[in-house]
């Protein structure tokens, strides 16, 4: 597969693609699309963002999970669009938020629909909010939803209130910082957002992590920043030196998650190697390209995040940007353990018993035939469920949900998931990282396509997971309006 530089892509070596434990899997079911999964509170009920819709699992049995059904062509009442690169879902309190498309689509609906899923094999549309940017992630929870807001210009988290159906608050990293106001927007999208107990907290790829107040919604406000990089770094640099810093660390935080007592947070970052521009295609000594992990802070005081140690990815035979992809993606953070995805470096458990030095204690890792893009525990002691974007040996293979064993506990509990996965947030993220936006079939999910720079007028900035949204820019990030389900269109 070629890399973005066109030279060939080497294959794996047998030690990096094989696992380093006997971790296997308990179960799986083919579900074409599969990107973001999340759970019921009871575990027993997945829920799976498949592109043109959603999937939903019944794991009762978790060696043998099932379909129950597919709502896929969602067109919501009032708008003839139907919803496609719907790569993010959430679920809180018996409804379900579906999000998209993931970056720019110019046929696409834009917004979230949401559904009532009381009954997971009968869901129901409830209403939808239409936006003028993609959705690229969102969070739910109380009512409120809460969107990755990128318009090609202040890029802001967008608070919208479902139930009233209008947006009640936003906030951008230019509110924290406003020197981020003269750097290019495609080093400082809003990839990702999480929130617990009125704190959001935000994936601002190269401008950092924020926490932001949201106990008023119609006021967010800036608690602390973790910024590695400073704006100043990105004056004067050119095009393709702005658009290898999409691509490389330091910065690129992809993916935020707290622990359920809101004490620990987990910032996941997803680089590479992008050498485009450059002649050669592997990292040199100044060239840090190459895969990122996943820091782990202490944030009992939000207002002064304390650094306390960083998993590291896995091994990678390939580091570019067209490789074999190792990086960190998503993740949950349970009471003591963290489950992880890794692209083609697999699914991992690690024990944060100690967070100041997290120990890996499972892994699974098919490099060949798996890319994970997310883990989550159905409840301790239950099962690990974690989906497989696509098979990198057969693309026309359909995505895979597979479930694993949790790690063994002590004292076996019947505490539903939900002391695992807080119910007021909801992991995320999604994306293939298919710069373009529009996968063209047969292509692996992530080459990274020729000509889009960040700053580029034609394109307006193609980092990864998004593609170019230079031509809504000028509709205004407010732009909304509520569309009912069923009969009562608004």
């Amino acid at each position: 597969m070629p890399n973005g530089t066109g030279t060939p892509t080497p294959t794996p070596t047998e030690a990096v693609a094989t696992p380093t434990s006997d971790w296997e899997p308990s179960g799986s079911v083919a579900v074409p699309g599969a990107t973001e999964t999340v759970l019921a509170p009871d575990g027993e009920t997945a829920f799976v963002a498949v592109g043109d819709g959603f999937a939903v699992l019944d794991l009762s049995d978790p060696t043998e999970p099932t379909v129950l059904t597919r709502e896929t062509g969602i067109s919501p009442p009032g708008t003839d669009r139907e919803l496609v690169q719907a790569f993010d879902v959430k679920h809180d309190d018996g409804e379900l938020l579906l999000a998209g498309p993931a970056s720019y689509h110019p046929d696409s609906f834009r917004g979230v629909v949401r559904y009532d899923v009381t009954d997971p094999g009968a869901p129901e549309l409830v209403d939808a909010v239409e936006t003028t940017y993609p959705v690229h992630n969102c969070c739910f929870a109380d009512g409120l939803a809460y969107l990755t807001g990128n318009d090609d210009d202040r890029n802001p988290l967008v608070v919208v209130d479902l139930a009233g159906g209008g947006e009640v608050g936003r906030w951008s990293v230019l509110d924290g910082d406003d020197r981020w106001a003269d750097v290019d927007q495609a080093v400082r999208r809003l990839h990702d957002v999480w929130v617990q107990d009125d704190l959001a907290y935000l994936a601002y790829w190269d401008a950092g992590t924020w926490i932001v107040d949201v106990s008023d919604p119609a006021d967010p406000t800036a608690v602390a920043g973790i910024t590695p990089i400073d704006p100043g770094t990105f004056e004067g640099k050119s095009y393709l030196e702005r658009y290898r810093e999409t691509k490389e660390p330091p910065g690129n935080v992809h993916y935020v998650a707290t622990d359920p007592a809101g004490e620990l947070l987990a910032v996941g970052k997803e680089t590479w190697n992008s050498n485009a521009g450059l002649e050669g295609t592997t990292p040199g000594p100044d060239d840090p390209g190459g895969p990122s992990g996943i820091d782990l802070y202490d944030v009992s005081d939000p207002t002064e995040p304390t650094e306390l140690a960083t998993i590291e990815p896995p091994a990678t035979a390939d580091p570019n940007v067209g490789g074999v992809w190792t990086t960190a993606h998503n993740f949950e953070v349970g009471e003591r353990y963290l489950y992880s995805s890794w692209y083609e470096g697999g699914v991992k458990v690690h024990d944060l018993g100690d967070p100041t030095n997290p120990r890996e204690v499972r892994y699974f890792r098919r490099s060949s035939t798996t890319s994970f893009w997310t883990a989550q525990l159905t409840s301790p002691g239950g099962s690990v469920v974690a989906s497989s974007r696509y098979n990198p040996a057969d693309l026309d293979a359909p995505a895979v949900v597979y479930t694993f064993p949790d790690v063994p506990r002590e004292t076996p509990t019947a505490t539903p998931a939900d002391t695992e996965r807080p119910p007021t947030s909801a992991p995320a993220t999604a994306d293939t990282e298919t710069q373009s936006g529009n996968e063209p079939t047969g292509t692996r999910p992530g080459d990274e396509p020729a000509g889009t720079l960040p700053g580029d007028g034609t394109t307006g900035g193609d980092g990864p997971g998004f593609g170019p949204l230079a031509a809504l820019a000028g509709l205004g990030v407010g732009a909304w309006r509520l569309l009912g389900g069923g009969d009562d269109e608004q």
